[in-house]
């Protein structure tokens, strides 16, 4: 499986790149989404249509944040000009698109979401929070679900410490069945409103659904009607405090929840992830522990 690290400088052009074998995927707040061929590689590529100063200040956020990154679970910025973000293309798809064929098994999401917070360590390590982490922004690789081939995409709504303004500040940003509380009443750059959002994802990958139906009413606290905790037991812990509406009361950083989840693993009798890089977490994947499967929750 190859990576797609990108450890070169990004290229600032200050022309429009000639694409070839264009195909429209999506358009969305004046940006059009495709993919194309560049320089003989397959590339995919954000392109700027509209003359509009918020939708320019937000093109060139996210492009800003893309370039200061740089992680195998995170999908490179090649190139950017006035009007274009390039990126190489990831073959294999969507999570969601793997999601609607069917649910994950318990091996394959918790795989998934070890990928996952693998390199949401990296990004709030980097002063960066995602606030828009979902199905659809997150590839697989060749469409494994496996851990390496987690590749997450989309910054457009991103927080990040080093830009000193920050354009999205007090809105209400992000999609509702993944956002948290605190995120739909404008609060922004706190780590564990990813993490909710990584719990999410969990629930959603092995119940096939996000956790609540009206997540507008769930968010606005009108209600608290939570679907069934999906998956084993050992998991439960997790999903519960992940989930919680206060942010005090899930774990406290990406390496605790990386740590939880991998003792759920090794609760449930699965083979230890080969690989993975131990430096991130602080802790060895599946090794031995003195903590419980509630470890991680909480102050």
């Amino acid at each position: 499986m190859k990576h797609l690290t990108y450890s070169g400088a990004v290229q600032e052009l200050s022309t429009p790149q000639l694409l070839e074998s264009r195909t429209p995927l999506a358009e969305r707040g004046g940006v059009v989404s495709e993919s194309a061929r560049w320089n003989g590689r397959s590339v995919f590529v954000k392109t700027l249509v509209v003359d509009d100063p918020d939708a320019h200040a937000r093109f060139h956020h996210e492009g800003r944040v893309a370039a200061s990154l740089n992680h195998p679970g995170i999908v490179p910025l090649l190139a950017t000009t006035p009007t274009q973000l390039i990126f190489p293309f990831v073959e294999g798809g969507t999570l969601r698109e793997r999601l609607e064929r069917g649910v994950l098994d318990v091996p394959q999401a918790t795989e998934v979401v070890t990928g996952l917070l693998c390199a949401v360590l990296y990004l709030h390590s980097q002063g960066v929070t995602h606030q828009d982490l979902k199905p659809e922004n997150v590839l697989l690789q060749d469409g494994q679900a496996s851990w390496n081939a987690v590749r997450i995409i989309d910054f457009g709504m991103s927080h990040a410490r080093h830009v000193p303004l920050d354009i999205h500040s007090g809105t209400r940003m992000g999609t509702p069945h993944f956002m948290a509380p605190e995120q739909f009443y404008g609060m922004r750059g706190d780590v564990r409103s990813d993490l909710y959002s990584v719990g999410v994802l969990l629930f959603d990958c092995l119940a096939g659904t996000p956790p609540y139906a009206d997540a507008l009413g769930w968010l606005a606290g009108l209600h608290t009607n939570r679907a069934e905790l999906p998956g084993p037991e050992a998991l439960h812990p997790l999903l519960r405090c992940a989930l919680s509406r206060d942010p005090a009361q899930r774990p406290h950083s990406a390496a605790a929840m990386l740590h939880h989840l991998c003792l759920a693993r090794q609760t449930l009798g699965l083979p230890p992830l080969r690989g993975l890089p131990l430096a991130e977490h602080g802790t060895p994947a599946q090794g031995p522990g003195s903590g419980t499967a509630g470890d991680g929750c909480g102050p």
